[in-house]
């Protein structure tokens, strides 16, 4: 088909541009290729992608690496302010915009605890936050004082102790990780 095409990222983030909405497109990430097939006749027909990290669309963008930024953003979205914020597009815009910046996870981390929670948060709501969306019910008493006491002594600043709860094998399940890196991470990009 003429409308068929291979497209081939090199080095750094690389971006697809498509016609229609994100609805009209099927995306089947695979292991070493994406495929993006076009659901309106005549128009982008069937793409296979390879190292490419980002599509865009009339209406929306999708982020395809799962095991970079797209994934640490998912993560860091599920574990401050809980899974349903993994499909908040413009929270995922944000994440990726900063992480796409260079910056670091640690200080994106710190900015998303901020935004949910304010600068200065007490280490009991940083915990019960970060508990309570990645494990799905509040800390006991004596898991709350456990990490407030890994906060307190200055072993882990919020920050880090986001980042371990983000790594967790639940904040993964949680998010549904695996669902997200065969179809990828939706989010409207930021100005």
């Amino acid at each position: 088909n003429t409308l068929d095409n291979t497209f081939s990222g090199g080095l750094g983030r690389d971006t697809v541009v498509f016609a229609g909405a994100r609805s009209s497109y099927n995306i089947s990430v695979g292991i070493t290729a994406t495929t993006v097939r076009d659901l309106a006749p005549g128009r982008d027909g069937t793409d296979t992608l390879a190292g490419v990290e980002r599509l865009r669309f009339a209406d929306g963008s999708v982020a395809l690496d799962l095991s970079g930024n797209a994934g640490v953003t998912a993560k860091i979205l599920g574990a401050v302010f809980g899974k349903q914020a993994v499909a908040n597009k413009a929270y995922a815009g944000i994440g990726l915009n900063l992480l796409d910046g260079g910056m670091l996870y640690l200080d994106v981390m710190t900015v998303a605890l901020n935004a949910h929670l304010g600068a200065g948060a007490t280490h009991e709501a940083v915990v019960t936050t970060l508990y309570t969306n990645v494990v799905g019910f509040a800390p006991t008493a004596a898991v709350l004082a456990y990490y407030t006491g890994l906060l307190q002594s200055g072993q882990y600043t919020p920050a880090s102790l986001g980042m371990l709860a983000a790594e967790t094998p639940d904040n993964a399940i949680s998010i549904n990780l695996t669902g997200l890196a065969a179809a990828g991470l939706d989010y409207t990009p930021t100005a």
